[in-house]
């Protein structure tokens, strides 16, 4: 499998700076050329952005004839940002940050402040229903300001956020159609922000190549294709935070000899699995786990993360150096960790270093031209 390491000069970052820059706003990081072109010649009063989960760029052109209009309208593939996951991912898209910056590290991440990994969106100590505090932790202590928030305080400009959860009853996509279609008909220069779990959800139940997953592809295609169809004077980019492949499972409790050496549990993600290690092991570790993961993946410290930047350039984030742990291990193949069999019984996963996982598409279409 080809390794990929996250381009922050032409990846997820670089997209959302090239719509802050549209309107007007001075971006942290550097546009993407290819998208601030396109943009400049549609000169559309509106721009719509499509961030469908776990949508990668080979899943996309591997299954071109369930997605013809989605594949028709791809102008680049881009890079995820590290790890290839939602919470790195999707936090830089809504922010405009690099994932140094806003400190949304992974699925998992340990906070020094509570001495506990904390599962960051359910707002609960990892493997547990308890909360850690009496606030959300990530959304109070890890708070960033939106893109859309931005774009709302310049005089003029109309933005939104709409989430659609395919486990939210109410929520469809044919009911995001609507609302991007009412929020776009104001005489304001508009920019919507859209969020879609699919098909991640699926992917992870039933794997790629499933026909759960195939289902869902064709239902995201058409509905995008309606929304292009249905507006005016509009840009419309899709993009993905992240891939996919197909995982089987690495125990760490039938390891014995690696849980002696762990202080707390793991973090992070399954792909891009953070160690904290007890200080009389800390020199030790990373050979032991090498024996046990093999090629699997690759091992590298906190420093090797922080030097090869793999988060991004940016001002540190408070939480940024704590959260890492001692050690990471990058998944380059097709396993995944967890530490027993009790949670994570997933098909297929993300968060690693394959091309699968870090490449995702560029789709842009001027209504214009529909």
């Amino acid at each position: 499998m080809k390794i990929k390491y996250p381009d922050y000069n032409n990846g997820l970052i670089n997209v959302i700076c090239s719509i802050e820059s549209y309107f007007g706003i001075k971006p942290k990081h550097r546009t993407l050329p290819i998208l601030d072109k396109i943009l400049k010649k549609n000169n559309n009063k509106n721009v719509v952005l499509y961030l469908f989960d776990g949508l990668g760029y080979n899943i996309l052109i591997n299954n071109k004839n369930l997605c013809p209009f989605l594949y028709k309208n791809i102008k680049s593939q881009i890079s995820s940002a590290f790890p290839s996951t939602t919470m790195s991912a999707r936090t830089t898209i809504e922010s405009g940050l690099n994932p140094i910056e806003h400190g949304w590290l992974g699925w998992d991440m340990y906070f020094k402040d509570f001495d506990k990994v904390i599962t960051l969106t359910k707002n609960v100590i990892k493997g547990t229903k308890v909360k850690p505090a009496g606030y959300h932790v990530a959304k109070t202590l890890l708070n960033y300001e939106p893109v859309t928030d931005k774009i709302n305080e310049k005089e003029g400009y109309l933005s939104k956020t709409i989430r659609v959860y395919s486990n939210h009853k109410k929520e469809s996509l044919k009911e995001m159609r609507r609302q991007i279609k009412k929020i776009t008909k104001s005489k304001d220069k508009v920019y919507v922000y859209t969020y879609h779990n699919e098909p991640d959800h699926v992917l992870h139940k039933y794997g790629v190549g499933s026909s759960k997953m195939k289902k869902y592809l064709k239902r995201i295609d058409k509905e995008f294709k309606k929304s292009c169809k249905h507006l005016k004077d509009t840009t419309v980019i899709m993009i993905a935070d992240h891939g996919h492949i197909n995982v089987d499972y690495v125990n760490l409790v039938d390891y014995p000899n690696i849980i002696k050496m762990m202080e707390g549990n793991i973090s992070i993600d399954d792909r891009a699995t953070s160690f904290r290690v007890k200080k009389e092991y800390k020199k030790q570790f990373p050979y032991e786990l090498k024996k046990v993961l093999k090629d699997d993946f690759i091992i590298m410290s906190k420093n090797d993360i922080i030097d090869n930047k793999l988060y991004g350039d940016g001002l540190e984030n408070k939480y940024f150096r704590d959260g890492l742990g001692d050690y990471f291990a990058l998944g380059v193949s097709n396993k995944a960790i967890r530490y027993d069999d009790s949670t994570n019984h997933h098909k297929s996963a993300h968060s690693g270093l394959t091309e699968d996982e870090m490449i995702v598409p560029l789709v842009v279409v001027n209504t214009n031209d529909l």
